[in-house]
């Protein structure tokens, strides 16, 4: 097990300089404190000096790399008077009062010294991704706190108010590797845990950040696939190939369309599964098939011009009560008719088809019945039925049909 040392920079320090997104300075976990925009040339040469803390810079150097199309009779004199107008800055900026932040010129070069509780949000970001990287094969939940702690302090690119600066590039490309390596780790371990919302949640972040990133755009749209969010993967799948063609002409990698794919079977997987649902909570999954009249009539004509072929005839049976059974009264009339229509129902093949015709009548299709069979069928129906001591004196009429009454 590897020994759980203590880093006075594993937390956060009294004073960090914020680089990773907006250059901005915090104190004690405070509000920001943003640099004034009236001192850019002061505040560009305190970020030279500072990402290059550990290496000592000739004056040279530092107007070479920070004012490359200006010229300079003179640079060493052009900037201490640089120096010594950023030292006064920073020592009348509130922000520093109580640390030690200066620039020392040391064997003719310059170079940013602070005291031990000021750090860089890069030192820190690279600690954290190395604790990471070192429990891997120990603790993973210490390795996916750590990734998590290190995505967190990256809030984009390296001083991306330097875009065009070519000293700025190097270490701006150096740490965006950082950060993209350290999203796909923590991303991959979510995925080997089914953590889909903690895999959403990095996502939704990482792709504000990157948006052009395919790998986080895929492991997205597979989280919201796993989440069941297909209409939401779906959406965000014509997002992001409209918006890489739209910038860069670019069509859809293999590994994009896979996810289509996938969003398509999905899809038809949901289709089915929605019609399964509907048909099994509307089917009658023992007896005949109950339907209303107009569903009656079509399966009706279906089946007629299927006999047409073999010059069979389709006969519709109805059913009654008798209305003139003076056992039956008025009140209970509509208890009995729906009695025997769910009875009528479970007493047929599967393959039948009962309807109630104005409310008075049970209509009933038995495809590939005879008129004797037809008469076998009822009696058998109408005699079970009138088993009941309840039903003994129900009188029941069946009549048959060549067409629709």
């Amino acid at each position: 097990m590897l020994p759980e040392k203590k880093n006075k920079t594993e937390f956060m320090p009294k004073l960090i300089f914020l680089t990773l997104g907006r250059f901005e300075i915090r104190k004690d976990n405070t509000d920001a404190y943003i640099p004034s925009s009236r001192s850019t040339k002061l505040w560009d040469l305190f970020k030279f000096l500072m990402a290059n803390k550990r290496t000592g810079m000739p004056p040279e150097i530092i107007l070479e790399n920070l004012y490359p199309n200006e010229s300079y009779e003179n640079p060493k004199n052009t900037l201490q008077n640089l120096v010594y107008r950023l030292r006064k800055l920073l020592s009348d900026e509130n922000v520093f009062s109580d640390y030690r932040c200066n620039i020392l010129f040391t064997n003719g070069c310059y170079s940013l010294d602070f005291s031990d509780d000021i750090c860089l949000d890069t030192d820190i970001f690279e600690q954290y991704i190395q604790k990471a990287d070192l429990y891997k094969h120990e603790s993973i939940q210490k390795t996916v706190d750590y990734y998590e702690k290190a995505i967190a302090l990256y809030r984009g690119d390296y001083f991306p108010e330097l875009l065009y600066e070519d000293w700025v590039i190097p270490k701006r490309n150096y740490y965006r590797r950082l950060y993209i390596q350290a999203v796909n780790e923590l991303l991959g371990i979510y995925k080997q845990k089914k953590a889909f919302d903690d895999s959403i949640r990095v996502c939704e972040k990482a792709i504000q950040i990157e948006p052009y990133e395919e790998d986080f755009n895929i492991t997205f749209m597979e989280s919201l696939i796993g989440k069941g969010k297909i209409s939401e993967a779906r959406k965000h799948y014509g997002y992001i190939t409209g918006l890489l063609y739209k910038q860069f002409g670019i069509k859809p990698t293999p590994e994009m369309q896979s996810i289509y794919h996938l969003l398509k079977n999905d899809t038809n997987r949901s289709k089915e599964k929605s019609l399964n649902i509907e048909f099994d909570e509307n089917e009658n999954r023992n007896g005949a098939f109950y339907c209303d009249p107009n569903t009656f009539r079509s399966l009706f004509i279906i089946e007629k011009r299927r006999n047409e072929r073999t010059n069979d005839s389709v006969l519709p049976v109805s059913f009654s009560i008798d209305e003139g059974n003076n056992s039956v009264s008025s009140q209970s009339e509509t208890v009995v008719f729906d009695e025997f229509r769910r009875f009528l129902v479970k007493s047929l093949r599967k393959g039948d088809v009962v309807t109630t015709w104005k409310n008075s009548q049970l209509l009933v299709l038995l495809p590939k019945i005879d008129n004797k069979g037809i008469r076998v069928i009822s009696d058998r129906i109408i005699k079970q039925f009138q088993c009941n001591e309840n039903h003994s004196d129900i009188e029941i009429k069946v009549s048959v049909h060549p067409f629709l009454p």
